[in-house]
């Protein structure tokens, strides 16, 4: 097949993959792929992310007496928006009665969390003879006309007690003009809810765009002197977002400005960089169509560690060029692909296999990137070797810049083959670092300290959620119920022991659904005791006539105990009335009904466990431990893959060149690089992560190139300066593809710049060593 119709399919298959992998484009953001599998505590955690107590967001405005005006404001222009699903900004008079119409008929199940014991006691003569007193007394008050309205039929103040409840749950319900306020009372309060999910960056960045541009325009009309604070996951997600991208951006152009730069000054042409390119830009094509072809999308970080294949498979392109430029004049370049294919085809084998590991880890988006590796460095090998070629000329004249690099590297050898102790001592002070740093090694196992916060935004929020409600909702109590039924009845028993870590100091408070709803079951309870007490009727009308009222004035209540007019409160009568939101932590996950408490000022997890031993289907969880403890054994995973991939990958040498010497000099360029490399961090104090053993696999990976391209050019001397030149542009291109993300703010990219940056750049010093030991050592090539 002629070269022209090469370049022809080439073109033609590429630019269809390219179509199909842009018509099925369909990608996600969800945090779940980067979660290793938890156990039942993990997942459960995990499935509370996406779920509606995470779509929520909480507004405070501060500033002059119209605050409120302000805020309802607000509240109304928010209501119209596509993506909030509900406001909530105060309680109207209509709000008020729609809270009388949800409870009141509803209030003799709503007595007493134990009602066999209390309400006996709360009916005794004496106890009635001192509610008498107090209801007489609070009769006299000047705000007393709903009191009167609804004393006849409630003389024992039982829908009372549910509001006081109520209030107590939530303060924010507690202001007297009807507005949410802080507990201060300085801040109007607006709590929205969100229709997308809060780590939908494309959703949410437009919702906070207008909340910032709405508010400022009603700061503006009421004269200004209004500050406005928010609190949310979405507020932070985007933030993250706008960071990295913003970092992106910047590191993007600065290393395409280098390499460019790089191309113009070795090849002396873009040209070859256009060629060049075409390798890597084939293998992301393929691996990207065959993602998408599957039911589900591909991951944001999957596309974008993709492009990481870039400064890995472009190596293969560099070497076919550098070496065929610095062939004699007028060799083909199909000629030049025959001499060094024996290599390419060792160098792709082990960086595939070495980035095949992630696809044994337990995160699922780890496999994918994995798997997408796998797929795409094998197809840039094809592409470079039977297609590139087609877009080049046959050999002429190398550039200066080439003549003067494979001279260069030539005398570099030649000496160092006369002094081969210096080579010797290379590989020492490599091992001497690994052995001093590695050990001094200090791991972080906090999966927050991936991504860097805005210190600002953080403070922000917190002072919000305290306005509100200063709960930690990193912990809560989780009960599992196979009904939702059965979920309540669970939830009444969690109250119960959470109460008596309240009373023991263990705890200052909790947020949960039992304030405003009890279980069936209980609610049944509370109706039984009132009927089981004598001659209830009797009781209630000799002690409230002591008090002064008139015989018979209560007679409603009995009646509605013996006949209520509702049957028990459900979650479902919640639903159109402004209590709506209380019930959205009652969630049916996979199956499963979840009811979640939310917790504050927790002194011991330890204390919390034992509060609730022996309640089966309830779950202390404290995420930033449970994720803790989680990225730990993953890391242990890790490095035990990433031994298995140095394993596999030196058993394959051994395998392609039956010289156990070769073998080991041909991996020692990636093994020392990486253990030298950690050795360092070690030595600096500087911190690895997950993300550290990851882009550990890179230098592992590029690391094997160099040293099967060494181990292969040392038993040809004429090929020497061509060898490390290759590997020199090879490394220069990685270094400012990879190590320009050292210069990043986010500690995820720069923990893979700093790895990916040191370990190349050690491969790189390690490479003339290991061509000169290998020569003097025999080793086959």
């Amino acid at each position: 097949m002629n070269d022209l119709r090469v370049r022809w399919i080439t073109a033609a298959l590429l630019t269809l993959i390219g179509l199909y992998g842009l018509s099925r484009l369909e990608f996600t953001n969800s945090i779940k792929a980067f979660i290793p599998a938890a156990g039942e505590l993990g997942d459960l955690s995990l499935e509370l992310v996406d779920s509606p107590l995470a779509r929520r967001m909480a507004i405070s405005i501060g500033g002059g007496e119209q605050r409120d005006e302000v805020a309802a404001a607000l509240a109304a222009s928010l209501r119209s928006h596509p993506e909030v699903d509900w406001v909530e900004s105060g309680l109207d008079e209509n709000a008020l009665r729609a809270i009388y119409e949800l409870y009141f008929d509803h209030r003799v199940y709503l007595v007493s969390e134990q009602p066999a014991t209390q309400i006996p006691a709360m009916l005794e003569p004496a106890a009635l003879e001192r509610r008498a007193a107090d209801l007489r007394r609070r009769l006299a008050q000047p705000d007393a006309m709903l009191l009167a309205r609804t004393a006849p039929e409630d003389p024992l103040g039982l829908f009372q007690n549910i509001v006081d409840r109520i209030r107590q749950a939530n303060p924010a319900l507690s202001s007297e003009s009807g507005s949410f306020e802080s507990a201060s009372g300085e801040h109007a309060i607006l709590l929205l809810g969100l229709r997308s999910s809060p780590f939908d960056s494309e959703r949410q960045a437009p919702l906070l765009d207008y909340i910032d541009a709405e508010f400022a325009r009603l700061d503006a009309e009421a004269g200004g002197g209004f500050a406005l604070e928010s609190s949310g996951i979405n507020r932070i997600s985007v933030a993250s977002e706008r960071s990295i991208r913003g970092d992106a951006n910047f590191i993007s152009a600065v290393s395409v400005s280098v390499v460019c730069a790089l191309f113009l000054l070795v090849f002396h042409s873009l040209r070859h960089l256009a060629i060049a390119i075409l390798s890597p830009l084939s293998g992301f094509a393929v691996a990207m169509a065959l993602a998408l072809s599957g039911d589900d999308p591909v991951h944001g970080i999957t596309l974008g560690f993709g492009f990481v294949l870039i400064g890995v498979a472009i190596d293969y392109p560099i070497h076919l060029m550098n070496h065929h430029a610095l062939s004699p004049p007028g060799t083909r370049p199909r000629e030049t692909a025959a001499q060094i294919r024996s290599s390419l085809l060792l160098s792709a084998l082990t960086t595939t296999l070495a980035f095949f590991a992630l696809s044994l880890s337990d995160f699922p988006g780890l496999r994918a990137m994995g798997t997408f590796a796998a797929i795409g460095i094998p197809v840039a090998l094809a592409i470079a070797l039977f297609s590139i070629p087609a877009f080049m000329r046959p050999s002429a004249r190398p550039t200066p810049a080439q003549r003067a690099l494979a001279g260069g590297f030539a005398r570099l050898v030649g000496w160092l083959g006369a002094r081969a102790g210096i080579a010797v001592a290379l590989f020492a002070a490599c091992a001497l670092i690994a052995t001093v740093g590695v050990p001094q090694l200090h791991w972080e196992d906090d999966p927050s300290t991936l991504v860097a916060g805005d210190p600002v935004l953080i403070a922000e929020s917190e002072r919000v959620r305290a306005r509100i409600a200063d709960f930690d909702t990193g912990r809560f109590v989780v009960g599992l119920a196979p009904s939702a039924e059965a979920a309540l009845a669970l939830n009444d028993r969690i109250h119960e022991r959470l109460s008596r870590a309240i009373a023991a100091g263990d705890l200052l408070g909790v947020s949960s659904l039992h304030s405003f709803l009890w279980s069936q079951e209980l609610q049944r309870e509370n109706l039984e005791a009132l009927r089981s007490v004598p001659d209830l009727a009797g009781r209630i009308d000799r002690a409230y006539v002591q008090s002064g009222f008139r015989s018979g004035a209560f007679g409603k209540f009995p009646a509605a105990v013996a006949a209520p007019r509702a049957a028990p409160l459900r979650a479902e009568d919640f639903v159109g009335t402004p209590l709506e939101r209380a019930v959205d932590s009652l969630v049916e996950l996979d199956g499963r009904w979840a009811v979640v408490t939310y917790l504050r000022g927790v002194a011991s997890g330890g204390a919390i466990r034992d509060a609730l031993e022996g309640l089966e289907g309830t779950h202390y969880i404290d995420q930033k431990e449970i994720v803790g403890g989680v990225y730990r054994g993953y890391r242990r995973s890790m490095v035990r893959v990433l031994a298995l991939g140095c394993v596999v990958v030196f058993v394959v040498l051994q395998l392609r060149y039956r010289d156990w010497r070769a073998a080991l000099l041909a991996f020692a360029t990636a093994g020392l690089a990486a253990l030298a490399t950690y050795g360092t961090f070690g030595i600096l104090g500087v911190s690895v992560n997950v993300v550290s053993s990851i882009s550990l696999l890179l230098v592992l990976g590029m690391g094997v190139d160099y040293g099967i391209f060494t181990v292969d050019g040392a038993r040809l001397a004429d090929r020497l300066g061509a060898t490390l030149s290759s590997i020199l542009i090879s490394c220069l291109t990685s270094v400012f593809v990879f190590g320009t993300l050292a210069l990043s703010e986010q500690p995820a990219l720069r923990a893979i710049g700093l790895t990916t940056g040191t370990g190349i750049l050690f491969a790189l010093a390690l490479s003339p060593a290991v061509f000169v030991l290998a020569r003097r050592s025999g080793a086959r090539g």
